[in-house]
């Protein structure tokens, strides 16, 4: 299996190919960049120093394990002009359509990691990913089913607040359809990234407040190979390179850069960083380690093992499903 080549060349077995023809070079004497993970089987978002291993530190738990709270599946930190800084939660929920997405005050958050939401909704769809528009407000959900688990539904819903910078509304104004919608990320070229069943896009960002709208800009396909699925995974920043982002599908981890030219933003032709299937999540941190998440043997969405370039990390009856550097900042 590609799952089994990909691990194989981190471990230093054989495949064809070293280690770092996969992954590139690592720095000589690396800085610390912690990591933040969703943990799926105690439903807590945890951090952990991967150059000193611990049990990790608790920073928000779930209010519940089940309902629309089951299976905690993205988390992303912003800062905020009115609340400081809040983390961005989703969890996919139960059967497989119904979950939850909430906004939480990090300084708000009680000493045994709960509390601290100041917004909350419910998605249908599956929920695997959401972002905040920088200078709006405005929360944009991935949802990669229709509101009854059918597999061709799929998209963005976009939740806006009165004014800029406000708390959004707990009803969606908007939803744009996007089959297969997995995972959404805001560029500091001001426009949303999302990725899908064969494609990444960009939409750009117009209006203000209660006006906040989405509007398709470009994008680029992308094909597993005849026969296979090619739903998108995740989609982060190369926090080592300015403008760049992997995201991952099916079959592939795929590198993409935003350019600009005299005809206006556009991606850089797609580039294949590994042929691993089914990584949930894939990034470079400013140190130039890389991180990423994928089942090994036995497992099904998730994973025991956070994946490190400089050495892997397990964490006995973890159920690891995304990791992301730990930070607030934009790429």
């Amino acid at each position: 299996m590609h799952r089994r080549t990909f691990l194989g060349a981190l471990a230093g077995t054989a495949l064809g190919a070293p280690a770092a023809a996969l992954l590139g070079d690592e720095p000589a004497e690396a800085a610390t960049s912690y990591v933040m993970a969703t943990e799926q089987a105690t439903g807590r978002i945890l951090r952990f120093n991967p150059a000193r291993w611990s049990g990790g530190t608790v920073l928000w738990k779930a209010p519940s394990r089940t309902g629309t709270w089951t299976n905690l599946s993205d988390v992303k930190r912003r800062s905020t002009s009115r609340w400081g800084n809040v983390m961005l939660v989703t969890a996919s929920g139960a059967g497989n359509y119904l979950g939850k997405v909430a906004m939480i005050d990090e300084s708000a958050i009680g000493s045994g990691g709960t509390g601290g939401i100041v917004w909350q909704a419910n998605v249908d769809g599956n929920p695997h990913s959401i972002e905040r528009i920088e200078g709006k407000g405005a929360i944009v959900v991935a949802t990669s089913k229709g509101p009854t688990g059918s597999a061709g539904g799929g998209g963005l819903s976009l939740f806006v607040p009165a004014s800029n910078g406000g708390k959004p509304a707990t009803s969606r104004v908007k939803f744009y359809s996007f089959p297969g919608a997995h995972g959404v990320l805001y560029s500091r070229s001001g426009h949303l990234l999302a990725v899908g069943k064969g494609e990444v896009r960009a939409y750009k960002v117009t209006g203000n407040g209660a006006g906040t709208r989405l509007a398709r800009d470009f994008g680029a396909s992308f094909s597993d190979g005849a026969g296979r699925a090619k739903t998108g995974h995740d989609i982060l920043p190369d926090h080592d390179a300015a403008d760049t982002f992997f995201f991952t599908s099916s079959y592939n981890v795929r590198k993409v850069k935003l350019v600009y030219d005299p005809l206006g933003w556009r991606f850089s032709t797609l580039s294949t960083v590994s042929t691993a299937d089914h990584v949930k999540a894939y990034t470079r941190l400013p140190n130039g380690v890389r991180t990423w998440i994928v089942p090994g043997s036995g497992e099904g969405d998730w994973s025991k093992t956070i994946h490190f370039s400089s050495g892997n990390h397990a964490k006995s009856g973890a159920r690891f499903y995304r990791v992301r550097y730990y930070t607030t900042a934009f790429h």
